[in-house]
């Protein structure tokens, strides 16, 4: 059917799918030039402290999972047959498929780093590790169902790929509120939980004496969880306002990339401390310049002994 032949209502659908084909696709360029920027900077660290001991523990492996699938994704993205609108059909929905299935596996492992930080930082009490399983699964389950079916159930619209526009039909574009709002509970509980605690360390440990470590793990915590958080909204709005799956294709991936960078950067900030921990190390034992040590003592922040390191 030619341009001219085609109905108005056609027409309109064309123009929108160009529209936020072109905004996806600038989104998702947007995406991997933020993901390799952040790569280029910290891959020295990551080096340094994560794989030159050579060894593999909870957070080498969390890291990984974390930070390389969503790398694949970036590759994958930048791929002719992922934006090629009269490419082969098979390829370019095998590559979609993939990187759904990544994406999800990535947020999953940021979760669980920050997971497993907050449950170490309260000490490894079993009452917080069974309220955070809860919500883990509360938010998990629904999510991996709801990209499984979007996996199988998606095909593309073939009426507009000779416009030089794909777009997909799924079906279940509402169904991805669900898993927002259920992360965005979440986050919401472990961000809660994570402030409690390190609040109660700050009140207890005065400025002048304060490890640098203590105020990464608070601006680490309040970073991450501010921007998943808006994140998680801004895709809410993009599900419910937006039919063109190019668009949200490009927020899932912005998602992906905060979420993989920001739990990566938390890791490495624990592990290039002056004490290096990682991210099950349980409670907090910090050193102040002044050469206090700090433990906890039922809970407690204590001052334990003066340490002469002159």
């Amino acid at each position: 059917m030619s341009v001219q032949d085609a109905p108005d209502a056609f027409l309109d659908t064309v123009t929108e799918c160009l529209k936020f084909g072109r905004m996806g696709t600038g989104l998702i360029y947007g995406c991997a030039a933020l993901f390799l920027y952040d790569y280029v900077l910290t891959i020295h660290d990551e080096v340094k402290y994560l794989w030159a001991p050579r060894r593999f523990t909870l957070t080498s492996v969390t890291f990984a999972l974390s930070r390389y699938p969503v790398f694949a994704t970036t590759i994958m993205t930048l791929l002719p047959a992922f934006n090629d609108t009269r490419g082969d059909v098979d390829s370019t929905t095998l590559l979609f498929n993939i990187a759904a299935a990544l994406r999800l596996f990535s947020i999953v492992a940021s979760e669980f780093i920050l997971a497993v930080r907050t449950w170490a930082i309260w000490e490894k009490r079993r009452i917080i590790c069974i309220i955070l399983v809860i919500f883990s699964v509360l938010a998990v389950v629904p999510a991996a169902v709801v990209v499984a079916m979007d996996i199988t159930g998606s095909r593309l619209d073939e009426a507009l790929t000779p416009y030089n526009c794909r777009q997909w039909i799924d079906g279940i574009t509402v169904a991805y509120i669900v898993p927002y709002v259920l992360t965005i509970l979440y986050e919401g509980v472990t961000l809660t939980l994570s402030l409690i605690r390190i609040t109660r360390w700050r009140r207890q440990i005065p400025s002048r004496m304060r490890a640098p470590l203590l105020d990464t793990l608070w601006r680490d915590g309040v970073f991450y969880f501010t921007w998943t958080l808006v994140l998680g909204f801004a895709n809410i709005g993009v599900v419910t306002q937006s039919s063109a799956s190019q668009f949200r294709t490009g927020a899932s991936q912005l998602q992906a990339v905060i979420h993989s960078v920001l739990s990566c950067r938390v890791v490495l900030h624990l592990a290039g401390s002056r004490v290096p921990k990682q991210i099950d190390t349980s409670g907090c034992s910090l050193y102040t310049d002044a050469g206090i040590q700090f433990t906890t003592v039922g809970g407690d922040i204590t001052e334990e002994h003066w340490r002469d390191d002159t």
